[in-house]
């Protein structure tokens, strides 16, 4: 089993509110992510790479929102959210580019009731996404991109 809960990308700025996250190394993020085999909360690593800051979704949580609210989150920049986990069949892409929604696929194959398949990359000129698994391979070509940290900041929001 693979589960990829969530990396979304927002160029130039990252929203941070709040006190301090602790810091962590990447190798042990998951070890201050859970209490056994429960989360302690929404729990997202972020570290620079690049123009980008990556937000890391390690515990999931944050999928399945509407286009508006992806937008909103952009803020007129860049913005990218990308996951799957192929246990129960489910892949999300968001892309938005100066406040502009470009794509958003979501399909989930336990609940199709918000499956989504809005817009079009340039990389799918050819071939476009036309299941969940198209999608687990681009975030898996589009991780390979990414400058690994050595070290990030890891935050976990616990519900009241």
């Amino acid at each position: 089993m693979t589960t990829r809960s969530g990396l979304g990308t927002l160029r130039h700025q990252a929203v941070m509110s709040a006190t301090p996250p602790a810091s962590a190394r990447d190798h042990s993020v998951t070890n201050f992510s859970s209490a056994g085999q429960d989360w302690l909360g929404l729990a997202v690593f972020f570290y620079a790479s690049g123009p980008w800051t990556v937000i890391e979704e390690i515990s999931g949580g944050l999928s399945g929102r509407s286009a508006e609210n992806w937008l909103e989150l952009a803020q007129g920049g860049d913005l990218v959210y990308a996951g799957y986990n192929d246990a129960i069949a489910y892949a999300e892409l968001v892309v938005v580019e100066l406040g502009r929604l470009v794509r958003h696929y979501l399909q989930d194959e336990q609940d199709p009731s918000q499956d989504s398949d809005i817009g079009q990359l340039p990389e799918e000129a050819r071939q476009r996404f036309e299941s969940w698994i198209d999608v687990m391979s681009w975030i898996e070509e589009d991780e390979d991109k990414l400058q690994r940290p050595e070290q990030g900041w890891l935050w976990i929001h616990k519900a009241e």
